[in-house]
């Protein structure tokens, strides 16, 4: 029997994969298109691409794991709503993974869940064993590990972190409801008020104006931080006050778990401290517990393919979630 085993991660666009033998070693890593309607033609192209790869790989491997954005039940195989993979909504996801790899065992796992799991394993959050990850990209996700297991609940909806809501009063999210931490930390949210910034703010910067109106609908908040660390007041304002934000949910977290240590993971991190900082400061001054106050608020280590590590070693160690 090979020990042998994958971790994809499933985006709308592309499929990051690893294989992983039993000790954890890496033995391949690659990228291939999602076909977001179509879950089948998808995992076809994912096989296809790893034997491409690696013609050493086994031709039947230990387990799969899957991970992807949503409410996706790691007990039952189940995957809910997926807001980037609307072909693929409502569907025992785990069952259509093992029928593509010729039955093996496979895992499936939400993406951030399974980022968490790999940091833990692999990346900044080892040798603890409390963590909460916060993952600001495209929206704002959440993981919750638990003296070394997931927390998933009692219908797969834990770990939501980017659904706090934080000012029932604030803009409207993506979700439906009001002043959710993805309505001011995600990169939707974050392109949304610098483009309103540079149309209604008196004070807003030449330079900043003029970027969002260069780069129009091709501004990104890689750009926004490279003008900010170039030290434009604005731009530094705008991630000031999504950290600010950030730094409100993680105290919050911290008040109800005490972790050993917060990850902060996504694209929008990639801000660092920038938005850290600001979150930094804010955090002592409203968790309760003294001891509390400086838990380490940590980028991510493990970059893109975080989550397909993690649900690489969730198939290997199948069980370890709560």
């Amino acid at each position: 029997m090979s020990d042998v085993v994958i971790g994809a991660d499933i985006g709308g666009t592309m499929i990051k994969w690893v294989v992983t033998t039993a000790s954890q070693e890496p033995l391949g890593q690659g990228r291939v298109q999602t076909a977001p309607a179509d879950p089948q033609r998808s995992l076809r192209r994912l096989r296809k691409d790893i034997a491409a790869a690696l013609p050493q790989a086994p031709d039947v491997f230990a387990a799969v794991g899957v991970a992807c954005a949503g409410i996706v039940s790691a007990r039952t195989g189940w995957l809910g709503r997926s807001p980037n993979l609307p072909g693929w909504e409502d569907t025992a996801l785990g069952q259509l993974v093992s029928d593509a790899f010729a039955g093996v065992p496979a895992v499936v796992a939400n993406d951030v869940n399974a980022a968490l799991y790999g940091e833990y394993r692999y990346g900044a959050g080892q040798g603890c064993r409390n963590l909460i990850m916060i993952a600001l990209g495209t929206g704002v996700g959440g993981g919750v590990l638990v003296e070394g297991r997931l927390v998933t609940g009692a219908a797969d909806g834990a770990g939501e972190i980017g659904h706090m809501i934080l000012d029932p009063e604030g803009p409207t999210c993506t979700c439906g409801n009001r002043g959710c931490l993805e309505a001011y930390a995600g990169s939707v949210a974050l392109l949304q008020k610098a483009r309103q910034l540079a149309v209604d703010d008196a004070k807003a910067s030449t330079d900043f104006v003029g970027l969002v109106r260069e780069r129009g609908e091709r501004l990104s908040t890689s750009d926004l931080s490279q003008l900010a660390r170039n030290g434009d007041d604005t731009a530094r304002e705008l991630f000031a006050g999504a950290g600010l934000r950030l730094g409100q949910a993680v105290a919050n977290c911290v008040n109800l778990l005490d972790p050993d240590r917060v990850i902060i993971g996504g694209g929008v991190a990639a801000a660092g401290d920038l938005i850290l900082e600001p979150c930094r400061r804010y955090v002592p001054t409203a968790v309760l517990s003294e001891g509390s106050r400086q838990v380490p608020i940590v980028p991510a280590a493990k970059g893109s393919f975080a989550a397909a590590l993690g649900v690489a070693a969730l198939a290997q160690h199948r069980g370890e979630l709560a």
